[in-house]
């Protein structure tokens, strides 16, 4: 089994798409949003409220939180410092954006003056 120092140094048949450690100590450095991969955060150490797929998750040492591709997720508040973490996103699928994705703001409705 090969060793892999960086994002740029996996094997051919390996199907993540990025990974790499974090470590966490201010939630406001976070945003909601998704991915065209399945992602996954391996929590190493600290504790988090987090949100995933519209559900709210406090989050510790040994937890997986397994968000599928086109699902929100977002670090809420950390309530132990540091959050570290490992994480990796699947192989990309749909579109095959990488990165973090956004979806546009919501568009205010026309008020009753706007006709």
């Amino acid at each position: 089994m090969p060793v892999i120092r960086s994002s740029n140094s996996q094997p051919e048949w390996m199907t993540w798409s990025n990974f790499g450690f974090g470590e966490i100590t201010d939630a406001g450095t976070f945003d909601l949003h998704f991915h065209d991969a399945d992602e996954y955060w391996i929590i190493l150490s600290g504790r988090a409220r987090v949100v995933s797929e519209n559900v709210e998750y406090t989050v510790g040492p040994q937890d997986i939180l397994c968000t599928q591709m086109g699902e929100e997720h977002d670090i809420l508040e950390i309530l132990e410092s540091p959050l570290r973490v490992f994480w990796f996103e699947d192989e990309l699928r749909g579109l095959k954006r990488p990165g973090h994705l956004h979806r546009p703001a919501q568009q205010p409705l026309p008020s009753s003056s706007d006709s």
